[in-house]
């Protein structure tokens, strides 16, 4: 009798198993795609979950206009899903996908422009820090209030304008009052726009190494050929070498700069030791 029984059982048990297969939704999933990735995805509408076999997460969504670091890809029924978590996947066209590296790409290029000849002049209203491309202010250095420096591009660095100064050196545009050299030019008679010009050196067989007094070495920053650069002081070493002073630290050599006044280098300041260790 007990043998019957179990016979009956596994009869039945053949029977209902097709059955339950056949309401399974079959899911072709392809495999992940492995790739690091460094795009975010802004949940556009229904943010549905599904699980590693495309099935969905019961009462698991993604809030919309939420944003979520996106990492691997796979094919399900031949749509793109992302993993947003461990076993969780949302399909692409749920969201609104943006590439943070060619983001971050774009702002470095339009910071690190080139400097350009703005025919301006920025006098600062105040003492200033200088930040870099990054917006990261450069330990220990500040402009004095009153110094006059010659600008090239405006960029914009977390969401404020910046001229820059020098070679990845820049300050608020707050921080300066803008004046056109063309405008001074205009206004002023001969005699006194030679003695007030700007002493303004051009970067000639370029581009030129920068010495930074801080690491009393080239720093491995250049200045590209034919950019201006307002100067501030002029140095002769113990070795006939000449330095114009560029930003704080940093000094061009004369061999690769032509001033605009040309009795400049003649009144240069004897510094007998300055830049000895690479002009010997």
């Amino acid at each position: 009798m007990k043998k019957n029984k179990a016979l009956i059982g596994s009869a039945l048990a053949l029977l209902i198993a097709p059955t339950v297969l056949s309401n399974l939704s079959p899911q072709t999933v392809s495999a992940a795609d492995t790739t690091e990735s460094s795009l975010v995805g802004t949940v556009n509408g229904s943010g549905v979950l599904v699980d590693d076999q495309g099935q969905t997460i019961s009462g698991a969504f993604l809030p919309n206009n939420s944003s979520w670091k996106l990492g691997d890809t796979k094919q399900i029924n031949g749509v793109t899903y992302y993993q947003v978590a461990t076993n969780e996947w949302v399909a692409s066209n749920s969201l609104n996908i943006t590439n943070t590296q060619q983001q971050a790409q774009t702002q470095a290029n339009t910071a690190y422009a080139q400097v350009a000849n703005s025919g301006q002049t920025g006098i600062t209203k105040w003492a200033s820090a200088v930040v870099n491309s990054q917006g990261q202010a450069i330990s220990g250095v500040t402009i004095p209030a009153g110094s006059s420096w010659s600008l090239g591009n405006t960029v914009t660095i977390n969401g404020a304008s910046y001229v820059q100064i020098a070679t990845d050196e820049y300050v608020a545009a707050n921080d300066l009052t803008v004046q056109s050299a063309t405008a001074t030019a205009t206004t002023a008679t001969t005699s006194e726009q030679t003695a007030q010009e700007p002493l303004v050196g051009t970067v000639v067989n370029g581009p030129a190494d920068v010495y930074d007094t801080s690491m009393d070495s080239f720093s491995g920053r250049q200045l590209q050929d034919g950019t201006q650069w307002k100067v501030g002081q002029v140095v002769q070493n113990k070795y006939g070498y000449t330095f114009y002073q560029v930003s704080n630290n940093e000094w061009a050599p004369s061999s690769n700069m032509q001033l605009n006044q040309n009795d400049s280098q003649s009144n240069a300041a004897s510094e007998p030791e300055f830049a000895t260790s690479v002009t010997q």
